[in-house]
């Protein structure tokens, strides 16, 4: 081989392993970048009951005092839980509800390289354990809002209609008596009338 063909493949070579060493640099940077691996609750998915947390995983450590998240009702109204617990790349992020309805867990994080990723975790509960009720939020079970009407919520009616009937025999019998009064007094007053004529005359 010709000194002019070494060269040629030494500068090939050179050539090939800056390129390779480039593209292993820019691939590092890449995935210093923390992604979103997976959730739990599967965003978008609806559960029977709503769960007392939930947690999202990504492909880089999580810097724990750098994350924000936010919790938001299906009225919009954000909530104020408890804060986040951090395990390596996994935050978990305890919950409370206001209603059935669909949640929104938006989150912000930090990666190592200090790159930002906003994303957000949305579901629907279908019912609420009353003790995951957020403070002022209303029972769930529609006939705890209305109790239902007892025999002593029911007994001062019967009373009242009683006294009713009672009050309404009482001035019948009033009644009746002012009108035996009259009867007899208009006949002792005949009598009397009718002894004193044959005297007069």
């Amino acid at each position: 081989m010709s000194q002019g063909s070494l060269r040629l493949a030494v500068k090939t070579l050179l050539a090939a392993g800056c390129g390779a060493a480039l593209a292993v640099a820019t691939a590092s940077s890449a995935s210093a970048h923390a992604a979103l691996v997976g959730t739990d609750p599967e965003d978008g998915s609806t559960l029977d009951t709503a769960p007392a947390s939930v947690s999202a995983t990504f492909s880089e450590l999580l810097d724990g005092p750098s994350t924000e998240i936010a919790v938001t009702d299906p009225a919009g109204q954000v909530l104020e839980v408890d804060e986040p617990t951090f395990d390596g790349d996994t935050f978990t992020q305890p919950m409370l509800y206001t209603a059935p309805g669909e949640y929104t867990v938006a989150f912000r994080v930090i990666s190592e390289d200090g790159h930002r990723v906003d994303d957000s975790l949305v579901f629907t509960v279908e019912s609420v354990p009353d003790e995951l009720l957020a403070e002022g939020a209303g029972p769930q079970d529609p006939t705890a809002e209305a109790p239902a009407t007892t025999g002593a919520e029911e007994a001062p009616t019967e009373t009242a209609a009683e006294e009713d009937e009672s009050n309404t025999g009482a001035a019948l019998a009033m009644i009746l008596l002012a009108a035996l009064v009259v009867v007899v007094g208009g006949v002792l007053l005949v009598k009397l009338l009718g002894r004193k004529t044959p005297t007069d005359s």
